[in-house]
């Protein structure tokens, strides 16, 4: 294979999810040359494919995705492209069976699942979604699957379920703070406010600015009419956001969260 196609054909993964009209015609026209020279390269062809269904050239796509079918028939890939194209033409019942029939190959495929879930969700069989973006969860280290099923199970009732879910995957990835902070937000939104202040406790420990997370459990106590904990709370952020270096406590956040630090001692203050 040519040096040029090649990188073309390492390269097709890694489509952006979204082009400007022109800079798509460009990328087609590019790939379409490297093509002439190696007119049987599956990888390319299918490159093609991709970008032919991001312009939403439909014929052009299908086209594509047979011939590299044809010339690869063990390349799953295809399958995954044309249910991402049948799903965009508004195909649902087409994509789900090719989704089947591309996962039954490629069970690991976490792309593939979270797809398939959102589908299932739509035609109301969340726990087989729920399934589906558990094996995504397992197989792939991207946190956003895993932020994917906390939702998914948060929009149904279990937020309990959700946290767990999202603290699980930060625990087999060596903690991601990001899946612990939207655990927090669904403990928030469920009035789950024992387990929300047991995880700020846990984010003031291990948070680089627990300043942030004082003042957010300040105002979580002020919300339980916790009054006390409330003005202890907001004490200690006032004391963390001083060790803040100067050049930083005068950002426009900062000075945001300074105020708000002060009308949250100000108004504990009137009630002692």
């Amino acid at each position: 294979m040519p040096q040029l196609a090649y990188t073309f054909a390492i390269l097709f993964v890694a489509l952006p999810a979204a082009f400007a009209h022109g800079d798509l015609h460009d990328a087609i026209d590019a790939v379409s040359r490297v093509i002439a020279e190696s007119p049987s390269d599956a990888a390319l062809i299918l490159r093609r494919a991709e970008l032919h269904r991001l312009h939403q050239n439909w014929p052009a796509a299908k086209a594509d995705y047979d011939q590299a079918r044809k010339l690869r028939p063990d390349m799953e890939i295809v399958t995954f492209g044309l249910a991402q194209m049948r799903l965009a033409q508004d195909r649902e019942k087409d994509a789900l069976k090719l989704l089947d029939e591309f996962l039954a190959k490629r069970p690991e495929h976490a792309g593939g699942r979270a797809l398939r879930a959102d589908i299932l969700e739509k035609r109301g069989d969340w726990r087989k979604a729920d399934a589906d973006l558990a094996a995504a969860v397992a197989s792939s280290p991207e946190p956003h699957y895993a932020t994917a099923r906390a939702l998914l199970l948060e929009r149904h009732g279990r937020p309990k379920a959700a946290a767990l879910c999202l603290d699980e995957a930060s625990r087999a990835r060596g903690r991601v703070p990001v899946l612990e902070h939207h655990a927090l937000e669904i403990e928030e939104r469920a009035g789950l406010t024992d387990a929300a202040l047991r995880r700020l406790d846990h984010l003031i420990a291990c948070e680089p600015r627990p300043d942030i997370w004082l003042a957010r459990q300040a105002r979580l106590f002020e919300k339980a009419g916790r009054a006390e904990e409330a003005r202890d709370a907001w004490q200690r952020a006032a004391a963390a956001f001083e060790k803040v270096p100067a050049y930083k406590q005068t950002s426009k956040t900062n000075r945001k969260l300074a105020a708000e630090i002060a009308a949250g001692r100000a108004g504990t203050a009137k009630v002692q």
